[in-house]
């Protein structure tokens, strides 16, 4: 208002002093005014002007005094901020200090409850010591009682042992030259092999103008025999007899070329009859009595002598073609009639002469020592699969061999005949003979080969010259080399000196196990889970003795790992990933018990091994594994208050806040950490990638979050000790830009309050 005063004033003036010449110019010559006039007018001019001075002097002071109030407005309203400042900073550090002053405290209590716990755990340690001290005593005076028991019978074994041997070296002393009886034998033989029936002609063929003898072609091809025996053989010493009754029965084949000539004797043409491939199969059923004499030599043995055959008749049959030549005086060149069937023979018997006789031959092998075994003296019927009873071992016994059997005298007592038959007129053979009528000369011998197997059935008798020397055995006992402990399972086979099996592979368990051996010197081989294999040698020196046999066997190295908590010592039960160095994947993942945090595996030799672990509520651990039957303990750092970390393997249906199942081990981790660690609070924190809009992804990470915390509440987690807490987008750790980065994006974080 003062201004709008002032500067209406300054244009009155101005617009005076501008017209005051106009209005002298205009208006007439005043009359001279008195001097009282002039002066009153200056002094109001004057006045007025003291006045708008006078109020633009106040105007100014006005301002003057409203901006002073407002500088002292503004400098209280700084002073009380200052104030309020200096309030607020004295309010944080009482604050900072009851923080502490609680943090101490709880500190205290902590390490209070750590000591206590800790005179908890050797209270409890002290009283396991008793407890497995009171119980090692029990078993040391348990297995004391045992092994005084086992000496006992071990003594009371020994000296029955040494009885039998005494006696046995008596009864030995007192046969020192004794007398061989022979042994019978009622046996069964059979036999498979090659057949043969070896014919000769000799002489003419029936005479000129019938067979030609220069081009008579003949082939042997032989066939299949077989046979039964039921004989009864004799054993003394090495010397061997064998008679009784045999029958076999033999085939043989032989193919014939030949040409047949026949005159025509009404037109003089002569008919040449050629057969080029004329094959005659003959059957020969024999019953005869062998003479065989012959010796055994440990397990082998030979047997010659002759067999006297009685030959029943059988057939024979043919087939074949034959070609027709005709040479007719008449004609220049002789013509033919054709190929055609031979009209043979099938089934048509032929005779033999008597009797047969053929020399024998047979060697071979007994094969007792593969098809029989030792019976269970204890179960005696009962043995085991394999075994045989008593008798059977005594009186039953088998045998293969070869065997060699050849006529010597002829069998041929077929008649002299023409080999064709023909009709009165007609150029075609009627009937065709065997070839073993061709000529009243012809030899026929017989040769059988093949192989033979025999029963024998010993007829039992009186031996008194046989005795049974006391068994020998070899206890068997596998213990650990570490510390001489028996081990639970092992698996031995045991070999004589030469290489033959003593003992297939048998379970011996921590009592050990009792096998009977022949005296000599074996070499036994052990294998046990965990430990390395084992050879050893020993010696039965003698009958009736038992062989203490103790194989000490060295163990496998086993890698030993031990988890705890750096700050109180308990025992974690942790994950651990153990991977070949450079290797993308763990070739070992162990889990370490809750009462302990061990955890062993066996790793293999020769290579190198990393071990991870990455444990809920706990800093991640990389280390080298130096030796694979190191044994590690590892202490895992707690994560502080106010670090984050991420749950690892927490996975969600696509744009939805339902958990997945494969989430199961990461939620059981965070259970456990928080259930180990009832101090802890945890905010659980939901992040999305970029992908949508940022109301949904804000939305979308709150409920899982949420999702999360409901979970732990439903598994037992306090309500007061979580909050969930939804970020969105807004906190990328990768890019967007790829499905990798977008997917370390979508994340769950756990901040520890």
């Amino acid at each position: 208002m003062k201004n709008v005063f002032y500067n209406l004033l300054i244009a009155t003036v101005v617009l005076s002093l501008n017209c005051a010449p106009v209005a002298v110019y205009a208006m007439p010559n005043p009359v001279p005014a008195t001097q009282t006039d002039k002066q009153k007018a200056a002094e109001k001019k004057k006045k007025e002007a003291e006045k708008a001075k006078a109020q633009k002097a106040k105007e100014k002071e006005k301002a003057a005094k409203a901006k002073a109030k407002e500088k002292a407005a503004k400098e209280k309203a700084k002073a009380q901020a200052e104030k309020n400042k200096a309030k607020a900073q004295a309010d944080k550090e009482k604050a900072a200090a009851q923080a502490e002053k609680n943090k101490a405290k709880e500190q205290a209590d902590k390490e209070k409850a750590a000591e206590k716990a800790q005179v908890q755990r050797e209270k409890e340690a002290a009283e396991r010591a008793k407890i497995a001290a009171q119980k090692e005593e029990e078993r040391a005076k348990a297995a004391a009682l045992k092994e005084e028991e086992r000496a006992r019978k071990e003594a009371q074994e020994k000296e029955l042992q040494e009885k039998q041997v005494r006696e046995y070296e008596k009864q030995l002393a007192e046969l020192e030259n004794p007398k061989p009886e022979p042994v019978s034998f009622l046996n069964i033989g059979l036999r498979a092999g090659y057949s043969a029936m070896m014919d000769k002609f000799q002489g003419s063929y029936m005479g000129a103008g019938t067979l030609n003898q220069s081009n008579a072609l003949q082939q042997l091809k032989g066939g299949g025999g077989a046979g039964i025996d039921f004989s009864y053989s004799l054993a003394y010493l090495h010397f061997m007899f064998e008679t009784g009754l045999d029958v076999r029965f033999l085939n043989s084949t032989s193919a014939y070329g030949f040409t047949v000539n026949r005159p025509d004797l009404t037109y003089g043409a002569t008919y040449s009859y050629l057969f080029d491939n004329l094959v005659e199969s003959r059957n020969m059923l024999g019953v005869g009595i062998p003479v065989m004499f012959g010796a055994q030599f440990e397990q082998f043995y030979f047997l010659l002598g002759a067999k006297v055959h009685y030959n029943l008749p059988m057939g024979y049959s043919q087939k074949g073609k034959y070609d027709i030549v005709v040479n007719d005086p008449a004609l220049v060149e002789p013509y033919g009639m054709g190929i055609h069937e031979i009209n043979g023979q099938t089934n048509t018997k032929i005779a033999f002469k008597q009797p047969d006789i053929s020399l024998a031959a047979e060697i071979g092998i007994d094969l007792d020592d593969w098809l029989q075994a030792e019976p269970d003296p204890k179960k005696n019927a009962k043995v085991k699969p394999g075994q045989r009873l008593p008798f059977g071992r005594e009186y039953v016994h088998y045998r293969v061999g070869l065997f060699a059997e050849y006529g010597v005298l002829n069998s041929n007592g077929t008649q002299a005949a023409n080999p064709t038959d023909f009709a009165a007129n007609d150029v075609l053979v009627q009937k065709t003979n065997t070839l073993l009528a061709m000529n009243g000369n012809t030899v026929l011998n017989n040769l059988f080969v093949g192989a033979k197997f025999t029963i024998q059935f010993e007829i039992p008798g009186k031996k008194p010259n046989q005795l049974t020397p006391p068994a020998s055995f070899a206890y068997y006992k596998v213990v650990n080399a570490d510390n001489q402990e028996p081990i639970e399972l092992a698996f031995v086979e045991t070999k004589e000196a030469s290489g033959k099996v003593a003992m297939r592979e048998k379970q011996i368990k921590a009592k050990g196990a009792k096998q009977r051996h022949a005296p000599g010197l074996y070499t036994t081989k052990v294998r046990a889970e965990g430990y390395y294999e084992e050879t050893q040698s020993f010696e039965i020196e003698k009958v009736g003795v038992t062989k203490y046999v103790t194989i000490a066997m060295r163990p496998l190295p086993v890698f030993r790992v031990r988890v705890t908590n750096a700050e109180t010592g308990a025992a974690i039960p942790a994950h651990i990933q153990i991977m070949q160095r450079n290797a993308a994947e763990p070739t070992y993942t162990l889990a370490t018990d809750s009462a302990s945090g061990s955890a062993r595996t066996r790793l293999d030799e020769g290579l190198q091994y990393n071990l991870h672990i990455e444990q809920m509520g706990y800093e991640a651990v990389d280390m080298q594994i130096a030796n694979v039957g190191d044994s590690m303990n590892i202490a895992l750092k707690p994560i502080k208050k106010g670090e984050v970390f991420i749950m690892k393997n927490m996975f969600f249906a696509t744009n939805k806040t339902r958990i997945l199942a494969i989430s199961e081990a990461s939620l059981q981790d965070l259970y456990m950490y928080l259930e180990r660690n009832p101090q802890i609070r945890i905010k659980i924190v939901g992040h999305t990638d970029n992908i949508g809009k940022d109301a949904a992804n804000q939305k979308l990470s709150e409920g899982r979050a949420n999702e999360v915390k409901k979970d732990l509440i439903e598994r037992g987690i306090a309500p007061e000790r979580l909050e969930a807490e939804g970020r969105g987008e807004s906190q990328p750790i990768d890019t967007n830009d790829t499905e990798e980065g977008r997917q370390n994006n979508r994340r769950v974080e756990i901040e520890i309050l």
